[in-house]
């Protein structure tokens, strides 16, 4: 299993993500895209919803949902 995100790991995602759009999002919303940056480093293989559920927190449908909204990467 794969140990919640570390402080370290955090402050290296936002200060890479350090934008205008990011820093417009919620802190659950940023929480949860720190955690699927996360995720998608650390997972070997195929990702998709049910990996990021078997490997995380969260459930597979939280990610279905999380994903339905919209989230702007190149603005």
């Amino acid at each position: 299993m794969i140990p919640k995100v570390s402080n370290i790991v955090k402050y290296y995602i936002y200060s890479t993500l350090n934008n205008d759009c990011f820093n417009k999002l919620n802190k659950t919303r940023k929480d949860f895209v720190v955690s699927v940056l996360w995720h998608i480093l650390s997972i070997k293989g195929r990702i998709n919803f049910l990996q990021l559920g078997r490997f995380s927190q969260s459930s597979e449908q939280t990610y279905r949902n999380q994903f339905e909204k919209p989230f702007d990467f190149f603005s």
